[in-house]
């Protein structure tokens, strides 16, 4: 991306004030280590009800959804990874298509890791590239696309949480990041994000988990199992086993 807001872009944001991004005056802070972002990354989401969440780690930027509807919305800007990130939008002039959001760009600043910022940006319908604007983190996997479109479902509703013996690797974390099950279940995990996680704990563990992928592992004797990814190691959580 271009990192530079011409004079005339920025005359032309003004005139149609269909794309103003205002940055909050809340200050970084930290994001509580069981705190997950919600829902699937392929479903779409009416962020106006409440905060949409884009999580930043090592090497992927995962928005709560695909899509969004255009209009005002507050952005949630999460570093999970371990390693400083920053957050760049810009609307893809090449698929934004006549009344779109063409000359719109916002940067972040640097974002520390384990901290979060809101900003509120109002925003026109069209295809906006999403990435890290740290120099050759986008080349490691950190970019991708947010849809702004009319018609994108409502995402007010409570998140769908796993089933009972289920636990979701999103946003560069495990949810639930506590579970408790009876001996003998077998818990099983899948991956939802776009980059590699495992499951790592004392006695069990996984290979490497795509996208998509799945782990079980059947717990027979009580306790509390700690366990985190291998690859990112800022990311825990535990099982605890009840007799």
């Amino acid at each position: 991306m271009n990192r530079t807001l011409t004079l005339t872009s920025a005359l032309a944001l003004l005139v149609a004030g269909a794309c103003s991004a205002a940055p909050s005056n809340e200050p970084d802070r930290a994001v509580p280590e069981t705190e997950a972002a919600s829902g699937p990354a392929d479903r779409s989401a009416d962020a106006r009800s409440g905060a949409f969440e884009i999580v930043l780690g090592e090497w992927a930027v995962t928005p709560e959804a695909r899509a969004v509807r255009p209009g005002p919305v507050t952005f949630r800007i999460i570093n999970r990874g371990s390693m400083t990130h920053g957050f760049e939008m810009e609307a893809d002039g090449d698929h934004s298509g006549p009344g779109g959001a063409e000359g719109f760009k916002f940067e972040t600043r640097l974002i520390k890791p384990g901290k979060s910022i809101k900003v509120r940006l109002d925003l026109a319908p069209g295809t906006y590239e999403i990435e890290c604007l740290v120099d050759g983190h986008d080349d490691l996997g950190m970019e991708g696309v947010l849809h702004v479109r009319r018609g994108a479902r409502s995402g007010s509703g409570p998140p769908t949480r796993p089933a009972g013996n289920e636990v979701a690797i999103e946003g560069f974390a495990f949810e639930p990041a506590a579970l408790e099950v009876a001996a003998g279940t077998e818990v099983t995990w899948t991956n939802a994000d776009p980059t590699e996680h495992t499951v790592t704990g004392d006695g069990f563990g996984s290979d490497n988990l795509a996208a998509g992928d799945r782990f079980s592992h059947r717990f027979r004797r009580p306790g509390t199992y700690r366990y985190r990814c291998a690859l990112h190691p800022e990311m825990s959580a535990r099982v605890t086993v009840t007799g």
